[in-house]
């Protein structure tokens, strides 16, 4: 799946070729013309989400693009219905791009801001699910979200459906996507032949919920962590490795005792990991404490994390980024 068009083309071109190229997708596109936050989103605007979206600028990029219709409609090859002739249940998907403003300090968008503007486009147009596709960068590097808000029926049988809870796929790096975030996508392309075709929008959007299912890949990323441990488990080494005096002590094999220090480490790891990724993708500590540059200059100037030849360099045998920062 190659990302890099949307550095190499504007973004709606780019958003085009992404979904009817890449993903074979029939979509029947709308405008070329970026659209004003107030002038799309006419009843659920928020005034903070100008600070958060971009104004429309055509020869930038910017701003609010409206790509188009999927329907049973577009994949006949026939035209859509127009959105504003919609004023009941209707069998199709909406597909918008967002450009976002950069935030101070070079801050990437919150998962919270993301799903506020995803469940403003499908609450604005309740009778339709809608795609939103987020392009925003920090100093560095450009990034992509993918937002799929879960439908759900009113309980008062009112026509329309609300919006429940978001999926986000964010954070794409669009030069060096991770591996996981590559998988998900190529996995959105559409079988166009053969026995799993997709022809049509029930079809299509039975098969991106289920891609895009929380629980699946909630399911895959388990899956992957505990093959990481297995994998891990075998090649470790930690301090404090048992003797064979305590496994003598212990009655049981020197081999046993080993392989149980291994696993109790790597299980110790991995849920530190977590619980400090957790809290640092939240915003709640610096993400300066997690870069070398940062650290060595202005916070902990007597760390180095590389190895010599040994379990670790001289320098760190007092665990001095473990005890002050982790």
């Amino acid at each position: 799946m190659n990302l890099t068009i949307f550095n190499q083309l504007d973004f709606l071109p780019a958003l085009k070729k992404f979904f009817i190229e890449d993903l074979k997708v029939r979509v029947n596109v709308v405008t070329d013309a970026p659209i004003a936050t107030k002038d799309i989103l006419t009843n659920t605007y928020k005034k903070s989400f100008d600070d958060l979206i971009e104004e429309p600028d055509k020869d930038k990029g910017k701003g609010i693009y409206f790509l188009g219709m999927v329907d049973d409609a577009a994949f006949r090859g026939g035209k859509s219905l127009d959105i504003s002739q919609i004023k009941s249940d209707y069998d199709g998907i909406l597909i918008f791009g967002v450009t976002l403003k950069g935030r101070e300090g070079g801050l990437l968008p919150t998962r919270s801001q993301l799903a506020e503007i995803s469940r403003a486009f499908n609450r604005e147009f309740c009778y339709t699910p809608v795609v939103v596709v987020f392009k925003y960068a920090d100093a560095d590097k450009t990034y992509l979200a993918f937002a799929n808000t879960e439908r759900l029926k009113y309980k008062d049988n009112r026509e329309g459906e609300k919006a429940g809870k978001v999926t986000l796929l964010r954070d794409i790096d669009i030069r060096q996507p991770h591996s996981g975030h590559e998988r998900i996508l190529a996995n959105l392309a559409i079988s166009t032949t053969g026995k799993n075709k997709v022809d049509s929008f029930a079809s299509l959007y039975k098969y991106w919920q289920e891609v895009l299912s929380v629980s699946l890949l909630n399911k895959d990323f388990y899956k992957d962590l505990s093959n990481w441990y297995f994998w891990a488990v075998g090649r470790v080494t930690f301090p404090s490795e048992p003797t064979l005096l305590e496994a003598q002590a212990k009655k049981v094999s020197l081999e046993d005792l080993q392989k149980e220090h291994k696993s109790k480490n790597v299980i110790r790891l991995l849920t530190r990991l977590l619980f400090v990724w957790f809290i640092k993708e939240k915003g709640l500590i610096p993400p300066e404490l997690f870069e070398l540059d940062d650290l060595q200059r202005d916070i902990l100037k007597n760390i180095s994390p590389y190895h010599d030849l040994g379990l670790f360099k001289q320098l760190n045998q007092e665990s001095i980024y473990y005890k002050a920062i982790l």
